[in-house]
């Protein structure tokens, strides 16, 4: 009988709550927050080589087909500005070896320099392709095929060296010691332990774990790239931002492995020649940049500002005004907690449904030829207009948020009509209920 009462707001409350507190849970996770916290902190590095990468499109004759650069001054600077990427992009995997460990040490309250450098040297050990006979080694796997191999080792390198530290099994040193030097000493035998069990693995049984892994992924990985997950992936996200929490923290951030082995995918193939338009991945950058973030917000949030913005009520103009800067930029907090959308029973339903719909129509166009992939890490504030052509190379893309903000203006409008008459509504109850006839009848 309850459930019978309880209306579509409450119903869809309650369903966000359940899925929002296993999800806020894995989220915070000690694994997972460190895991997400490293590839953070790698951004830069990543967004610096994806700058290089856009230098070199518009200087390499090699891209398009009329055999001519962009900008020609650049053309001889081409082959320099690829090594850079190859230095920065091509190299994500080394660089969150060293971060993972730090941010799982902090959470462990362990030194983190420590569990830095065994991550970095665990990972070279697993993920070394094999000598060749000048003695030099391969570095294919620092890239971001060797992603998921960087998080597993660095999680369990420091897994084993807390439970030697724990266990108190190491080399320990008079008190009369500098505590750096006991330190260093002090992490010989589980660095000696963790080095043999890599070597063995990757040498002795000539396992190559990162071939071994990619290829038991690659088919979640590839069916991961698809309208269906674009849509889903958006509803989640936006669902738990309709009740309140922060959905992108809690649940498109979990993305991000995806999201950079995908843009790396697409940057190395652009670098062999691909057009932009013909790139692998349509989702490359999910969880930091890329097709969602043309979408998600032009249609969720920016049509709700145009609303407020040319309303006739004060209080809408007011709070409209002062988000459109914010929201030009996709910091859309002001507009979500400030209007509000989180808890309204009028804005949640079109919230949901205008940003999922656009994610799916968003998805569907740059799945065709007409439209460049990403192939670029662009800071997530950038605003959408210019995100699309910095990330992908292709100036149609602004029209990707041209129809997501139309899109979602027309979902919008008539719940935008029925939520200003409950409060016009309520605004003439309230002054019915306050007027001088009203206030002696009450008394009497």
């Amino acid at each position: 009988m309850d459930k019978q009462k309880k209306s579509l707001m409450d119903r869809l409350t309650d369903f966000t709550n359940k899925i929002s507190e296993p999800l806020g849970r894995f989220a915070s996770t000690d694994i997972i927050s460190s895991v997400v916290s490293g590839l953070v902190s790698v951004t830069p590095i990543i967004m610096i080589g994806s700058i290089f990468l856009i230098l070199y499109v518009l200087g390499s004759p090699d891209v398009g087909t009329s055999g001519q650069p962009l900008i020609g001054f650049l053309a001889p600077w081409a082959g320099k500005f690829a090594w850079m990427n190859s230095l920065t992009m091509n190299m994500m995997s080394l660089y969150c070896a060293v971060a993972i460990p730090y941010h799982y040490a902090q959470k462990k309250k362990m030194n983190t320099l420590t569990c830095s450098l065994l991550g970095l040297a665990t990972f070279l050990i697993f993920t070394i392709n094999g000598y060749d006979e000048a003695g030099g080694i391969s570095v294919t796997s620092f890239s971001a095929s060797g992603l998921f191999v960087c998080i597993i080792t660095s999680i369990i390198g420091v897994q084993i060296l807390k439970f030697f530290l724990d266990k108190n099994i190491t080399i320990k040193m008079p008190d009369s010691v500098p505590p750096n030097i006991g330190n260093a000493f002090g992490a010989l035998l589980p660095f000696a332990t963790i080095f043999a069990f890599a070597w063995v693995i990757r040498t002795i049984l000539d396992f190559d774990m990162v071939a071994w892994l990619n290829t038991l992924l690659e088919p979640i990985i590839t069916s991961s790239d698809s309208v269906w997950m674009a849509m889903l992936v958006t509803f989640i996200c936006l669902l738990l931002w309709s009740v309140g929490l922060h959905g992108d923290n809690m649940f498109l951030a979990l993305f991000t492995p995806f999201g950079l082995m995908w843009i790396d995918q697409n940057a190395s193939a652009l670098a062999s020649g691909t057009s932009n338009y013909d790139l692998p991945n349509i989702l490359a950058g999910l969880g930091n940049t890329g097709l969602l973030r043309l979408t998600i917000w032009t249609a969720a949030v920016w049509p709700l500002l145009f609303l407020m913005v040319t309303s006739k009520k004060k209080q809408f103009r007011t709070i409209g005004l002062t988000s459109l800067a914010p929201g030009i930029f996709t910091i859309v907090e002001p507009v979500i907690y400030g209007l509000p959308i989180a808890l309204n029973p009028y804005l949640m339903i079109p919230f949901i449904l205008s940003g999922t719909i656009s994610s799916g129509v968003g998805y569907l166009l740059m799945s065709t030829s007409f439209f460049g992939k990403f192939y670029a890490v662009v800071p997530w504030a950038t605003p959408p207009f210019l995100l699309g052509p910095l990330g992908t190379g292709d100036m149609k893309t602004v029209l990707i948020p041209i129809i997501s903000f139309a899109i979602g203006f027309v979902i919008y409008l008539p719940f935008w009509k029925v939520y200003n008459q409950s409060i016009d509504t309520a605004e003439k109850l309230k002054e019915d209920t306050s007027s001088p006839e009203m206030v002696q009848a009450n008394e009497a």
